[in-house]
């Protein structure tokens, strides 16, 4: 809902391209951050108090901790189950930088709730929470400078998505590449960020931390059930989402699996069946696809072509450019569609970078989902001169 203000600015902004003569007269920031806020917390309280009303399930809005496999401290209360389900989450992970912890950084979540619009924002990390928020801030008109560790944006995206979005990204922001943060401080409402290796300092009156997740199977204390964790604190399951312990399961991002809404969504459903149901049925990872809704877009599905190498996976490759296509003369923007097929043409994955790549990333999960063939999408008759017409191009392009 942010990011769509954002986008609105963005495309007021680009509008001589297409003949017309427009400016932003103002940006009401804090209005645009109250409307969200109310909505979000209207449906978070709506769901709270419907499931209070209900009396089952029973809602105990307090920091807990288990004390043993089945069993939780809840407050003053100590609870039991037969069947538990740890759906615990992730929080953001606080990098070791000295001086950090004595300054009211922001977070991913309190990036999404401040008041003031930031004069000079700097971010640390360029994954995507740092691609989505750089993009909200900055299209608004807060002066963006984002230190990445590597030389690439979205680094675990396929590596040419990854260094077309760097290329575009650096368009619109400052990026320092090659860069860590060697100490920072906080005085009269301005931080000071020192670099390693390099002369001088940067200044900014906000300063966000998007350097990744952390499991909360530590706040939980998740080892008191016998549960077996991951190096990176992650709760370890089988295919039916079952940790060693009999009787208890776990998805979403505490299992470190994708760690998307949509993806903790699909696995609830599978937890469920296999907890109260005779028949077990795997969870099936194939074919989740994910978007980051900066700017440009990037939507991704199935194996990265670094991945396929990695993995010594025989491949084709198929690429169009949004630019030789009908709709992108009209919207006068670029980008990039890319599918990776086996030998049996049958789609490894794809990724796109461009406008409404979010959306179109869809025509490749519905393909891989049905018979995973290429033909899925070359039979089929696009119509002219719409935007999926991009998508096609590339798998007509397949080698």
């Amino acid at each position: 809902m942010l990011i769509h203000s954002a986008d609105v600015a963005e495309t007021i902004k680009e509008s001589a391209k297409f003949g017309i003569k427009s400016k932003i007269e103002s940006i009401d920031f804090a209005s645009i951050v109250k409307r969200v806020s109310e909505v979000v917390d209207t449906d978070s309280n709506g769901i709270e108090q419907a499931v209070r009303k209900s009396g089952n399930p029973v809602l105990y809005k307090v920091r807990s901790r288990f004390i043993g496999p089945k069993k939780m401290q809840v407050g003053n209360e100590q609870i039991e189950a037969d069947k538990v389900f740890i759906v615990g989450g992730t929080r953001p992970s606080t990098p070791p930088i000295p001086g950090l912890k004595d300054t009211p950084y922001l977070d991913s979540t309190k990036a999404l709730r401040l008041e003031k619009q930031p004069e000079h924002l700097v971010i640390i990390g360029g994954g995507y929470i740092a691609a989505e928020l750089a993009h909200f801030y900055g299209a608004l008109g807060t002066k963006v400078t984002i230190l990445v560790r590597g030389n690439l944006m979205l680094n675990n995206e396929d590596e040419e998505i990854a260094q077309w979005f760097t290329g575009e990204f650096s368009k619109k922001h400052e990026i320092l590449f090659n860069t860590e943060v060697e100490a920072l401080s906080y005085q009269d409402n301005i931080f000071t960020i020192k670099l390693k290796g390099k002369e001088g300092k940067i200044t900014a009156d906000q300063l966000l931390v998007a350097t990744g997740r952390t499991s909360n199977t530590d706040i939980l204390d998740v080892k008191a059930t016998g549960v077996e964790i991951d190096e990176k604190g992650y709760i370890k399951v089988n295919a039916y989402l079952e940790t060693n312990v009999k009787g208890i399961w776990a998805f979403g991002d505490i299992i470190g699996i994708l760690p998307f809404r949509h993806a903790a969504n699909d696995q609830v459903g599978f937890a469920i069946r296999n907890a109260f149901t005779d028949k077990k049925v795997p969870f099936d990872p194939f074919a989740i696809g994910h978007a980051v809704f900066s700017s440009p877009q990037v939507g991704g599905v199935g194996k990265t072509e670094q991945e396929l190498k990695k993995e010594g996976i025989s491949y084709k490759v198929g690429k169009a450019e949004l630019k030789d296509t009908g709709m992108g003369g009209a919207l006068q923007q670029n980008g990039l569609a890319k599918v990776l097929v086996s030998e049996q043409d049958n789609i490894l994955g794809c990724h796109i970078i461009g406008p409404n790549a979010s959306i179109l990333i869809h025509e490749a999960i519905v393909a891989m989902k049905a018979n995973g063939k290429v033909e899925a999408i070359t039979n089929s008759v696009y119509i002219h001169p719409a935007l999926p017409e991009w998508l096609q191009r590339a798998f007509f392009d397949i080698g």
